[in-house]
């Protein structure tokens, strides 16, 4: 809807040129009058002649008894007698008329009551300047049960009374009254029913829209279109609803991907906990696709960087890494030749280490030659060797580390160490080379 005040400002009454009334804003108002439907058929009730008036046994007897009227309007009145009727038939309908009003009867039980009586005479005398004035006097007093009935929100009964007084003066100020209020109530409810839709309270749109329609004097049409235009604002807004949601499920996507390859660029593929890579990857979504990508990206990252671990002799650090490229289904062969690669290496960094001699098994050992030189300058020092002891238990790479004095007992050292024999080195279950030192020392005795 382009303008919800022109649409939403329903019509209300009340011309009686036909049992419908057009009005400039809304549409049409319709008087929905019950067994009265056949009465609004012209602009005003059956014109009656001078002997239509005249009493008539039966008929005059009838006139004569008012029914108890209309709570709303008045208190309950007794029925009333008329007693030397007056001999003219518009003298007669004018009294009815005041005997009506006296009793609180001024528009319901219609055909008894003051405004049913005025308009009989101001059917056959139009002018008749005492049934109008006394008539006018009658609709002010109807206006102020309009006014209580209309601030009660008896909407029902205001409009069933606005409809009947309509028939006589379309233009009275009570009707005006009742269907401005009807209009400012239904336009209201309207209103409500558009705001409720656009912020997605579509049972509470359909309600207020429900309680406007049922405000008496609606206009059908007018409602069928108003739902059409309340469908397409939730229509529009729950695809709104869905783009946005898209919309933010592909930044979180988006998001929730950057930071997992940013966790494998900096290199924090399992730790530290809650930011590396292999957490991140593992928070709940829906994303399967991205997830099996950076799974395949971070299983490639961490299977190379244990490999780089194990080159670097960081096998500790490669160990955690092969145990959780295992956790996360790396290729059993890629595992395989990981555990072998890092199994070389930790034997290969134990074996490269120099290790205390008391921790090997000496099977031979030669005492050294005292060198001739320096037993004849009465020398004396020590030769510190770093030598291999072979799987076989030979010893080979054998290197002076530290000598005192300088190049006087290195040879002899050596040449001793070179003959010694160890029981062969285990570790983990394999017989390796192994790396270790001595301190010989010489001193003539």
């Amino acid at each position: 809807m382009t303008d919800a005040k022109d649409n939403s400002s329903l019509p209300l009454l009340l011309g009686i040129t036909g049992s419908i009334l057009l009005v400039a804003v809304g549409g049409w108002f319709f008087l929905e009058q019950g067994d009265e439907a056949a009465a609004i058929t012209s602009s005003a009730p059956p014109a009656m002649n001078q002997s239509s008036l005249s009493p008539q046994p039966d008929a005059e007897a009838a006139d004569s008894e008012i029914s108890e009227p209309d709570e709303t309007v008045a208190p309950a009145a007794t029925a009333i007698e008329v007693v030397d009727a007056p001999t003219t038939g518009v003298d007669a309908e004018l009294r009815k008329a005041r005997l009506a009003a006296e009793a609180d009867i001024l528009v319901v039980p219609a055909a008894q009551s003051a405004l049913y009586y005025y308009s009989r005479v101001l059917d056959v005398e139009p002018d008749h300047e005492i049934a109008n004035a006394e008539l006018d006097a009658v609709l002010a007093r109807v206006a102020q049960s309009i006014t209580t009935l209309l601030a009660a929100e008896e909407y029902g009964q205001a409009y069933d009374i606005a409809v009947k007084v309509a028939q006589r003066r379309p233009g009275h100020a009570l009707v005006a009254q009742t269907q401005e209020v009807l209009d400012n109530h239904t336009e209201d409810l309207v209103q409500q029913a558009i705001q409720f839709a656009r912020d997605g309270d579509d049972d509470e749109a359909q309600q207020a829209l429900a309680d406007a329609e049922s405000l008496p004097g609606r206009n059908p049409d007018y409602f069928a279109a108003v739902r059409d235009s309340i469908d397409e604002i939730r229509d529009a807004r729950q695809v709104a609803e869905e783009q946005d949601r898209r919309r933010r499920a592909n930044n979180a996507r988006t998001a929730w991907v950057q930071s997992v390859r940013g966790a494998i660029g900096r290199g924090d593929l399992i730790a530290p906990e809650g930011r590396s890579a292999r957490d991140l990857l593992a928070q709940r979504n829906n994303w399967t696709a991205e997830k099996n990508a950076l799974g395949e990206e971070l299983l490639t990252a961490i299977v190379e960087t244990a490999g780089t671990n194990i080159e670097a002799g960081l096998a500790e650090e490669a160990a955690v890494l092969i145990d959780a490229a295992a956790e996360l289904g790396a290729e059993t062969d890629d595992i395989a030749l990981l555990k072998a690669s890092l199994e070389t290496a930790i034997i290969q960094k134990q074996s490269e280490s120099i290790v205390p001699l008391s921790e090997l098994v000496l099977t031979k050992r030669t005492s050294p030659v005292f060198p001739r030189r320096a037993e004849r300058n009465n020398l004396s020092g020590y030769v510190d060797l770093i030598f291999t002891v072979t799987p076989a238990g030979e010893t080979t790479e054998i290197s002076v580390h530290q000598a005192e004095p300088e190049a006087i007992f290195d040879e002899a050292a050596i040449e001793a160490v070179e003959q010694w024999e160890f029981e062969p080195v285990e570790y983990r279950g394999q017989v390796i080379s192994q790396r270790t030192g001595a301190r010989l020392i010489f001193r003539l005795e």
